[in-house]
């Protein structure tokens, strides 16, 4: 039999954005060798040397009928069979029809006489081959025998949690995602968008409230989109903790962009006025009206926001005019509340100078504070405001666990986009 100068598996599948495209090389030319001395039965040995011939013109449908002839032959060794199937799925590779190759390839694999150093790529292959022909169980069966023994793979990751998502397997899908998720994290990666995604709608089937929140905060840390920030901060601002803590929340969508409603632009405002902070309050109204949110042809709807708005400006410019006396009785108090309370004010005018100093004064003297976690988190506002994210970050940090420390992970996150 004429020797095959290079019997090579080339395959190039694109698997869309979930799958990069993969070009693997599995040669067979010492298979072919060993072809030469193992081949004994005529019947097979004849139409696969006329399939070498063929196949070195490149005419591969010549090829593949005379490949099929030897396939036909009754009598044959297991090693011939094995052959005659190397033969074919490189042919059939060639012909791009990957649906008719991958069983070749899974026979062949499944036969104990593939070489050794040739099963990691050809295992890789049948994964990828039945994914491509949207055979997802065998693709997700495959694809685990690959990371059973290279786990951690992100390929294959990919592939294994596209299939598992496609095959509903909600779980699996966000445990194989999360896996490559955090993968390409501790490798100082940015994770891809659509493998979060995964992660994201998985949860979401599963009705996991956590794991949808955990996957967004992923989703804004790397694509702060508003459409991201809107549904996280729809998952935790629900959440029981009080007025303030309510307004922490407003006052986050409110710097991100997904303030939008009426009813939220009006109860933020309320809130700061109750917080003491009718600065805040004022502007929150003005750029409800500002952005078209407060303006409404009922004159009824109307004059309740030109009185809320008329309200919070009396009582900040009776606030402002106090602010110099408040300093002065803060510098004096042996408790650190007052000196929080002036610097909260100071933030919610725009002086983020007045602020950081006060509130870093409030937060050292510790005694009094009515709420040190509270007082960080305003904190780092103030530095996020200044452009200190690094400072920010720390603020945010110092809050303890509790029913502030969900609001100070997603403005630690904030900081990394603002």
């Amino acid at each position: 039999m004429t020797r095959v100068r290079s019997i090579a598996v080339a395959i190039s599948l694109a698997l869309g954005a979930v799958v990069p495209a993969v070009t693997l090389l599995a040669p067979a030319a010492q298979a072919a060798e060993q072809a030469q001395n193992k081949i004994t039965t005529k019947a097979v040995a004849a139409p696969l040397k006329a399939a070498q011939e063929a196949m070195q013109k490149k005419q591969w449908d010549v090829a593949l009928t005379e490949i099929k002839k030897a396939q036909a032959v009754d009598k044959k060794t297991p090693f011939e069979a094995y052959q005659i199937d190397e033969f074919m799925g490189y042919v059939l590779i060639q012909q791009k029809k990957f649906g008719e190759a991958a069983p070749v390839f899974e026979r062949m694999l499944n036969s104990g006489l593939m070489p050794a150093d040739q099963v990691d790529e050809r295992t890789k292959t049948v994964a990828q081959l039945y994914f491509q022909m949207k055979d997802y169980n065998k693709a997700s069966q495959w694809a685990k025998k690959w990371l059973d023994k290279h786990p951690n793979t992100e390929d294959m990751g990919i592939l294994l949690g596209q299939s598992q998502d496609l095959l509903n397997d909600f779980k699996g899908a966000a445990a194989t995602m999360g896996t490559v998720v955090n993968n390409a994290e501790k490798a100082g990666r940015k994770p891809d968008e659509n493998w979060i995604q995964i992660v994201m709608s998985s949860h979401f089937k599963l009705n996991d409230r956590d794991g949808i929140g955990e996957a967004l905060k992923k989703m804004v840390r790397y694509y702060p989109k508003a459409e991201y920030w809107e549904n996280l901060l729809d998952i935790y601002r629900r959440k029981e903790g009080g007025d303030r803590l309510t307004l922490g929340y407003y006052r986050l969508m409110n710097d991100v962009g997904v303030l939008k409603d009426k009813g939220d632009f009006v109860e933020m405002a309320q809130l700061a006025m109750d917080a003491g902070v009718p600065g805040e309050a004022q502007d929150t109204v003005q750029k409800g009206m500002d952005v078209g949110t407060l303006k409404s042809a009922d004159k009824t709807e109307q004059g309740r926001y030109d009185r809320l708005l008329a309200g919070a400006k009396k009582q900040a410019d009776l606030d402002k005019a106090s602010l110099a006396q408040l300093a002065t009785e803060a510098e004096k108090s042996s408790s650190g509340q007052p000196q929080i309370a002036l610097g909260q004010a100071y933030l919610s005018y725009g002086d983020t100078d007045k602020a950081i100093a006060a509130l870093q004064k409030g937060i050292a003297k510790g005694t009094g504070v009515t709420d040190i976690d509270e007082a960080n988190i305003s904190l780092g506002i103030a530095f996020l405001k200044k452009g200190q994210k690094d400072q920010a970050r720390q603020a945010f940090k110092a809050v303890k666990q509790g029913k502030w420390s969900d609001l100070a992970d997603l403005w630690a996150i904030r900081t990394q986009s603002a």
